[in-house]
């Protein structure tokens, strides 16, 4: 099987060399790295810097994440950044409830 990119933060950086978007990648970053770190999520993978930042070289694969992970990447994580890419809220990288309750239902439904 092959073991597919979840989430490249050098691509995404790349792709867009303004400032704000940069700034809005790493925000978004770190709130779905430490969701998936504080939700045990993560697989032999430490995705932050010493400082506590996302590292800005971090390519998540889908060995790097529980099966739920998997799982949350595809049927609750999309919807978590379409509300992200719709939002003018500032403090919307704070809002994980959407990936809370879709992880909640994904356990539920185990």
């Amino acid at each position: 099987m092959t073991d597919f990119d979840l989430h490249n933060i050098p691509m995404l950086l790349g792709a867009n060399k303004s400032k704000d978007y940069q700034e809005q990648i790493i925000s978004l970053s770190n709130a779905l790295m430490y969701f998936l770190k504080d939700n045990n999520l993560l697989i032999n993978m430490e995705p932050f810097a010493e400082n506590g930042d996302v590292k800005k070289d971090l390519i998540l694969k889908m060995s790097h994440v529980t099966p739920e992970g998997l799982e949350l990447f595809k049927k609750v994580i999309p919807g978590w950044l379409s509300y992200l890419d719709k939002s003018t809220k500032p403090e919307k990288y704070q809002n994980i409830s959407r990936l809370e309750k879709g992880l909640a239902k994904l356990r539920e439904n185990k």
